[in-house]
């Protein structure tokens, strides 16, 4: 599998369809929203440092992304972090490791950014993220509750 992940840019041809993944899978739908979304995940977008926006592309063609931010924290553990945000595989491309792999850079350049442990919260992969090294520091409990997890970054 050639895949390449490397950092997003506002002005790669891609932003669009980024966005559009981060609408469709987590905002409401609606037409008003976009602009919100497309604001925010400009604010992810960094050349250096936190925040920043991966993209993974397989073989050219965008596949996935991640963002790591400090402005997507879960309120209980609002003093950690940074957090990921937009962990995003195509569904075509999803079980065969993409998802890890956006994980395991993020969190190399996170720490080469001084960060120490990356966190995020999730209402329906905590499982997926346990089993990609991650603690849970607040199980899911509820139907509207997210479940929180982290790891260190050593």
């Amino acid at each position: 599998m050639d895949v390449d992940v490397d950092g997003l840019s506002a002005d790669d041809p891609v932003f669009e369809t980024v966005l559009h993944w981060h609408w469709r899978e987590w905002s409401l739908g609606t037409e008003p929203e976009r602009e919100e979304w497309r604001r925010r995940l400009r604010s992810r977008i960094g050349e250096a440092g936190i925040p920043f926006t991966l993209l993974a592309r397989w073989d050219g063609e965008p596949v996935g992304s991640i963002s790591v931010c400090i402005d997507d924290v879960d309120a209980e553990f609002a003093d950690r972090g940074p957090w990921l945000s937009g962990v995003y595989v195509l569904g075509a491309a999803r079980d065969l490791g993409l998802g890890r792999r956006l994980l395991d850079v993020a969190a190399r350049r996170a720490r080469e950014a001084g960060a120490t442990e990356l966190w995020l919260h999730t209402g329906e992969a905590a499982r997926f993220y346990e089993r990609c090294g991650y603690e849970v520091a607040r199980p899911k409990t509820t139907l509207a509750g997210d479940a929180v997890l982290w790891r260190p970054l050593s």
